[in-house]
């Protein structure tokens, strides 16, 4: 197995962004709840305010966040989002984590037969990536994810970051509305390596996930092997 390379971070205002989003969906603060001031916030999270400011301003023109003159700034909606982490599922047990990722393998092969046909084409290329995932810097999963390589024929660890739905939208102008996920536990792949902290066949969480975009067209076929030590997945619905 190659050396991993780092996935290119989201710019700071993003990671912030992201982060604060996915601690609202996880009940950290509710609706009409206001956040702490402005300095606590960069304190907390080890940011410049100016930063923070860019961060609270592009949610509140998603409509996640209010700020009132004078007031603060309030939880405006907590359903519904169009955050870049909106489907990602896996928390750690002591909150939601920023994801990042490191890539472990980028490779171009035939479809095998466990991976669903893309664009009714059976016998079709697919890329193959391979990605060791962190919360918050804590290695917690490891990703086995493919998707059709007909538009896409040349493609390197560098070229990918650490969400993929993004490189879907920058790449190939596509958007995943949907997602379909199956959770169990099974072996971890033979291809498990450190700092992930199960070793190969030992047992973890296992979600196998199939998306598609928004004209029902399959785009990506994905398994995840996460270690239960230190994350868990989590689904929140709300009426």
């Amino acid at each position: 197995m190659p050396e991993s390379i780092p996935a290119k971070p989201l710019p700071i205002y993003l990671q912030i962004a992201e982060l604060l989003a996915r601690q609202i969906k996880a009940g950290y603060w509710r609706e009409g709840e206001r956040l702490p001031t402005e300095a606590e916030l960069s304190e907390t999270l080890n940011v410049a305010v100016g930063t923070l400011r860019k961060s609270l301003a592009l949610l509140s023109e998603q409509g996640v966040l209010e700020r009132k003159q004078g007031s603060g700034t309030y939880v405006k909606q907590v359903a519904g989002t169009q955050q870049i982490y909106e489907l990602f599922r896996l928390e750690l047990h002591t909150g939601p984590g920023l994801p990042t990722a490191h890539i472990l393998d980028v490779s171009q092969l035939d479809r095998p037969k466990h991976v669903p046909v893309f664009g009714g084409n059976p016998t079709g290329k697919v890329w193959r990536v391979r990605r060791l995932r962190f919360l918050s810097q804590v290695p917690a999963a490891l990703e086995e994810i493919w998707f059709d390589a007909s538009d896409c024929p040349m493609l390197t660890a560098e070229n990918l970051g650490d969400s993929m739905y993004l490189f879907y939208q920058e790449r190939f102008g596509t958007w995943i509305s949907r997602v379909e996920d199956h959770v169990s536990a099974a072996p971890s792949p033979a291809w498990s390596l450190p700092p992930y902290g199960r070793s190969a066949g030992d047992y973890a969480g296992f979600i196998e996930r199939t998306s598609w975009t928004a004209t029902n067209s399959m785009a990506e076929f994905s398994q995840t092997w996460f270690d239960q030590v230190v994350c868990r997945y989590s689904s929140r619905l709300s009426q």
